[in-house]
């Protein structure tokens, strides 16, 4: 079933665009509910002089709704929700919010995650004997099984640590399944072994969805691991041709036909790493015209040997 879903990463002075998701990587964290729109705030910090926002949209007028701390933005044939709160007992924290984000999804029929994001912060730190990025998958983990999601349906997802005590999770649903990707040069990640987490992390490598206007390719989180390996600790060029590697599997996999990425966002550990990635990325594009639009996000990745991690778009 084509769904009418539409993504642009545009200016943020963009005007014109007065319904749908809008993302803007700005403090405080947080959700700014309108009557047509659904704003949210991961509260990480974007790289000058970038003032990009991230627009979803479908065709219709949206309705917006609350369920408790749930907000949700629906139109005939997508869901948009998002979940904002404290991150303390992250784990607790986690399994709530996917219980009740999936609740509320369910109860307006949209049974089915396409893409999920989850930025809190102090990924690294410990929790209750788990480092907190384990807490988390965790905690995702217990809700997605409790809710009886199998595996062959994870969504696309994100996790990225910010600088700010909240948890945000922003999400798309649809009411017919979206179709996972995975990448033949890595271990699904609800495989990798015990020793990365006590629960796996839970999610597809891409999502492929199909819509009015085309194939829509929804980019996890990806970062330089081969296998369920990472690789080029402290080389971060290395990394990020790594992470390309990896990126170009998801579209030959997806479909070598399929559009190009309209655009990418680069979580850098460290933002002085931004010129060196760049340069990779000017490299890998060269031969498209007009190349991706990138976006430059201080952030930090799920592990701590790990300095960059890219999701996007190809549309």
């Amino acid at each position: 079933m084509s769904l009418s879903l539409r993504c642009q990463l545009r200016p943020e002075a963009a005007t014109g665009l007065d319904s749908g998701l809008h993302v803007r990587l700005r403090d405080p964290a947080g959700v700014e509910a309108g009557r047509h729109t659904l704003e949210v705030h991961p509260g990480l910090h974007p790289l000058a002089p970038d003032a990009y926002a991230e627009y979803w949209a479908a065709d219709g007028i949206p309705r917006a709704a609350q369920e408790g701390g749930v907000h949700l933005l629906e139109y005939d044939d997508v869901l948009f929700a998002t979940w904002v709160g404290p991150d303390r007992n992250l784990r607790g924290r986690t399994e709530e919010a996917y219980r009740a984000l999936l609740a509320a999804c369910r109860t307006r029929g949209f049974g089915h995650l396409a893409r999920i994001w989850n930025f809190f912060g102090n990924i690294h730190a410990e929790e209750d004997g788990l480092e907190r990025y384990q807490a988390f998958c965790m905690g995702r983990a217990e809700a997605l099984e409790a809710l009886e999601i199998p595996q062959a349906s994870m969504p696309a997802a994100t996790a990225i640590g910010s600088d700010r005590d909240r948890l945000v999770i922003y999400l798309i649903a649809t009411r017919h399944p979206a179709e996972p990707i995975e990448n033949p040069r890595q271990v699904s990640a609800y495989h990798y072994p015990e020793r990365y987490s006590p629960k796996s992390p839970t999610f597809a490598r891409a999502t492929r969805l199909d819509t009015a206007s085309g194939p829509l390719i929804l980019l996890s989180g990806t970062a330089s691991i081969v296998g369920h390996e990472s690789r080029h600790p402290d080389d971060v060029a290395a990394q990020a041709r790594e992470t390309l590697s990896n990126l170009q599997a998801l579209h030959d996999t997806a479909g070598r036909e399929l559009p190009r990425p309209s655009w990418l966002r680069v979580y850098l550990r460290h933002p002085e790493d931004r010129t060196r990635v760049s340069a990779v990325l000017a490299e890998h594009y060269n031969a498209a015209h007009p190349g991706p639009i990138v976006q430059w996000v201080r952030g930090d990745i799920c592990r701590r040997e790990l300095l960059l991690e890219i999701e996007g778009v190809h549309a």
